[in-house]
């Protein structure tokens, strides 16, 4: 048999290279994403407590003035009461003191409590021992060996004072440091998010030269066989074939995968919602994995329950997420496997169960399985293809039927899918 001409022995993975240019000056590193990231949940506390600093200076310089206030305000108010007093000159006893207070005294209560003292600081009348704040005192023009001495009586007064002042600062404080935080929020909400995205593109590529890798390179394999004539008769020749086939197969399967998911990213999952014979959509899904679940080493256990009755869902769709759970079921059970699909009524809902014997899921993975390239599975030398997509489609798809998706599992001991769909 005529031998073809020699092709230069590149790699499969070479020929499908994904060439990456290198980072440009503008573009940001993930280490510097982090980076950013951390400043802006710090930086907000620099202005905050900056605010917090200002707000209690600017308390402390209102209570002063506040202070200052009072003493003129009292100041005059004790000098124009004495100026009122008769001119004549007394001497500083107590008595003398006494009265002179009794002439001071106002019909209404204060905050202010008053003392007179001799020029020595001899008790005279009053307060024995004032408490508070010293406001103002006074030497009387008629009593000038005595000083009256006026008290605050607590804080209230100053509290009062400024409390219009108190009230604007801590109004325009909060206001600032919490605009400060939204705004040093949203921008770590969008480099966080960028961060994810760069990351799941990373994942992606890396992902899709992974799945692509071997299909490729047993493809290759196989052609360069035949093309140099390395086989044993039309057996040999038919098997080779059926292998090249299957591997074409495959990458069709994970084309069609990234382009669904690629559609559902940027459209949504779209699709017309009719009334739909659910015994013919299990058919339709069973179909692409029949193949496999009729291997010797599947037990598949189908089961319907009688008088199903239609589901509001588009047809398409329903078949696919079918299929991507039974191709799941089959992916991740080790032989001898068991795969059921089970369809039964649940009042105005039909629920289809897919159940194997697999590895199932840890409980705290659980909600992880439903987002894109996520796979429970992820050394670099796993034994199972998937590119982690599967499962992500199959909650879109659901979720567009008006449906619901829930998994039941237990690590070595399988899992089960179940998808609500409304009946029509």
């Amino acid at each position: 048999m005529p031998v073809p001409p020699a092709v230069p022995r590149t790699s499969a993975v070479a020929s499908l290279r994904l060439e990456t240019s290198p980072m440009t000056s503008h573009e940001i590193r993930p280490t510097q994403l982090r980076a950013l990231l951390l400043l802006l949940v710090l930086v907000p506390l620099i202005p905050g407590a900056l605010m917090v600093r200002f707000m209690l200076e600017t308390l402390k310089v209102e209570r002063l003035a506040a202070m200052d206030r009072l003493q003129q305000f009292h100041s005059e108010t004790l000098l124009g009461a004495l100026r009122k007093l008769p001119p004549e000159p007394r001497e500083a006893t107590p008595a003398a003191a006494e009265q002179l207070l009794n002439s001071l005294k106002g019909p209404d209560p204060t905050d202010v409590t008053a003392r007179v003292v001799d020029a020595s600081g001899q008790y005279l009348a009053g307060e024995p021992e004032p408490w508070g704040t010293p406001l103002v005192q006074v030497t009387p023009p008629m009593m000038p060996a005595a000083t009256v001495q006026l008290y605050l009586t607590g804080p209230e007064v100053l509290d009062a004072a400024i409390a219009d002042q108190r009230r604007f600062l801590m109004f325009t404080g909060v206001l600032t440091i919490l605009s400060v935080v939204l705004i040093a929020g949203t921008a770590a909400l969008a480099l966080h998010r960028q961060l994810t995205l760069r990351e799941l593109k990373n994942t992606s590529v890396a992902t899709v030269a992974h799945e692509l890798r071997t299909p490729l390179a047993s493809m290759r394999m196989l052609v360069d066989t035949l093309r140099e004539g390395r086989y044993r008769g039309e057996a040999q020749l038919r098997e080779y074939l059926d292998l090249v086939a299957a591997e074409n197969e495959r990458l069709s399967r994970l084309t069609e995968t990234f382009l669904t998911f690629s559609r559902i990213e940027r459209k949504g999952a779209e699709g017309a919602a009719a009334p739909v014979d659910v015994s013919a959509v299990v058919d339709r899904a069973i179909m692409p994995v029949q193949t496999r679940l009729a291997a010797a080493d599947c037990e598949f256990a189908k089961s319907l329950e009688p008088g199903l009755p239609q589901v509001k869902a588009d047809a398409d769709a329903l078949a696919q997420v079918l299929t991507n759970l039974l191709d799941n079921a089959l992916k991740y059970s080790n032989p001898p496997r068991r795969v059921g699909l089970n369809v039964t009524r649940d009042g105005s809902e039909v629920v289809f169960a897919i159940s194997d014997n697999g590895i199932g899921t840890p409980e705290e993975e659980r909600r992880a399985i439903f987002e894109p390239f996520y796979q429970v599975d992820r050394k670099l030398s796993r034994t199972r293809e998937g590119c982690g997509l599967g499962l992500s489609i199959v909650q879109e798809l659901v979720k567009a039927q008006g449906g619901t998706i829930a998994v039941a599992s237990e690590p070595g001991k399988g899992s089960v899918f179940t998808v609500r769909i409304p009946s029509a």
